[in-house]
Parts: structure tokens; C-alpha cells; sequence
């Protein structure tokens, strides 16, 4: 569903994402995994079809995802670090506005954000303005939003990030529920735990450099180490030198 291939974008003389190759399979959850600054946001926002590639390319479901973003943009869904709504819409106005824009009749729209501020617990809040909504709110709010098109794909930026852990095990089991009815993500995450306790597969990204990519075990015998996903990580990304981008899907 998502292969990006020689992959790598350049600012200047900074390299911030350099010959990445990887693939994601139909109906899988992948991990995206890297430090601070290691490139993952702006790999994110090459999927998008929001900046345009140095090198290499972006398939989405068979589709280019700068040239074609028109048409990737109805199969996949969206949801950055930080969700910036209208401060003067409210919930229910801003899941609507975003089915209609998705091609949904008024009705369908309407239909579709009931459903959703249920599933997500917003019905209540669903008349307040979203410049009123606390953090979790805004990306509850954002992950329905990134869902009422029904879409094949997530791709997520975070989208635990800010929440207490009550909504983000409600989060969490949307992602499980997401992909058990044969959808795909690809998650950037921090919290390497719920990595590991999701992901089919992950990729580890350091210095815009891949350095990692497979499942839990797979990653354990190439290491040649024992430990957790944490324990994994830590020790991939430990050189202040990088790592040469040597793993491939």
C-alpha cells in the first residue's frame, strides 16, 4: 500500500532524509520510529504529497503521492503532531465541513460526524467551539476527522501524544479496530511500548537514515541482542555518527 523507494529530501547542504526504501504492506499497522530531528516529520509530509521529494518517490497505493495527491488524498487519512481546527467552528461544524469536502452529501456528512462524536466520545462537546477543547480533545477530534471518508490508509503523527492514558487506550483500540477491518497505518510514534504491543512491523530512522526495518524479532537478529523494542532502539541510535543506510524492505 505504501513503498517509498531511493527516497530523500535536501535542504540546502542538510540531508534530512537520505535514500530511505521501505514498504508497507495491506492491512498492517507499521511503526515509524526515529529521535528528535531524525526526519520522520518530514518523511510524513513527503507521503502527504506536502513537499516535493529530492530524490526517490512516494507510491501510495499505486499512486505517485506528490503527482497524484489529488486522488491519494481520497484513499488515505491524515493526522499531524499538533491538529489546527477554525477556533470558531465547533466539533460537529468541523466534521461535516471535512466529509463535504470529501465529496459527502450534507446528509452523509451530518450522519457520518454523529457517528464519529459518538465513537470518540465527543457527543457532549460536540456544540463547543474547538478553540475550547483541550489537547486530547483536538486530536480525538483530529483522528475522526482523518476518518469520516473512510479511508484505506491512516497515516498518524503522533496521535497519542498529549492524550492521558484512558484516551489513548480508546485511540489505540480505534487503531486496532481500523486495521482489523482491513486497513493500513503508518504510525510515527515516541512511545516504543504501544510500538511494540501494535505494530506488525517497524522502521527505525535516525539521522534521516534508516537503520532498521522488520518485525520485533527480525530487528533482535540483525542487533544480535536480546530486550525490548526500547533497549533495541537505544542502542540503534546511540552513535553521535549515524549509521549508513544499509536495511531495506
Amino acid at each position: 500500500m505504501i513503498e517509498l523507494k531511493s527516497l530523500g529530501k535536501k535542504y540546502g547542504d542538510f540531508q534530512a532524509v537520505n535514500n530511505l526504501n521501505l514498504s508497507v504492506k495491506a492491512g498492517e499497522m507499521f511503526g515509524f520510529l526515529g529521535p528528535n530531528g531524525a526526519g520522520k516529520t518530514t518523511t510524513i509530509r513527503m507521503l502527504m504529497g506536502i513537499l516535493v521529494p529530492s530524490t526517490g518517490s512516494v507510491t501510495i497505493d499505486t499512486k505517485d503521492a506528490f503527482k497524484d495527491r489529488v486522488d491519494v488524498n481520497k484513499v488515505i487519512g491524515y493526522l499531524p503532531d499538533a491538529p489546527i481546527f477554525y477556533d470558531f467552528l465547533k466539533g460537529r461544524e468541523i466534521l461535516q465541513f471535512v466529509g463535504e469536502m470529501h465529496g459527502q452529501s450534507a446528509a452523509a456528512a451530518k450522519q457520518n460526524a454523529t457517528r464519529l462524536l459518538n465513537e470518540f466520545g465527543l457527543a457532549d462537546a460536540s456544540e463547543e467551539f474547538a478553540a475550547n477543547y483541550s489537547m486530547g480533545m483536538k486530536k480525538k477530534l483530529g483522528l475522526a476527522c482523518a476518518l469520516i471518508h473512510q479511508p484505506k490508509i491512516l497515516i498518524l503523527d503522533e496521535p497519542t501524544n498529549g492524550l492521558d492514558p484512558r484516551a489513548s487506550r480508546e485511540v489505540q483500540n480505534h487503531l486496532q479496530q481500523f486495521v482489523q477491518s482491513g486497513g493500513t497505518i503508518f504510525l510515527s510514534t515516541h512511545l516504543l511500548d504501544m510500538a511494540q504491543r501494535l505494530c506488525n512491523r517497524v522502521g527505525v530512522i535516525n539521522k534521516g537514515q534508516l537503520v532498521a526495518f522488520g518485525t520485533i524479532d527480525e530487528i533482535r537478529n540483525e542487533v544480535k541482542m536480546g530486550g525490548s523494542l526500547e533497549d533495541l532502539f537505544l542502542k540503534l541510535t546511540e552513535s553521535n555518527e549515524g549509521s549508513p543506510n544499509t536495511v531495506e524492505s
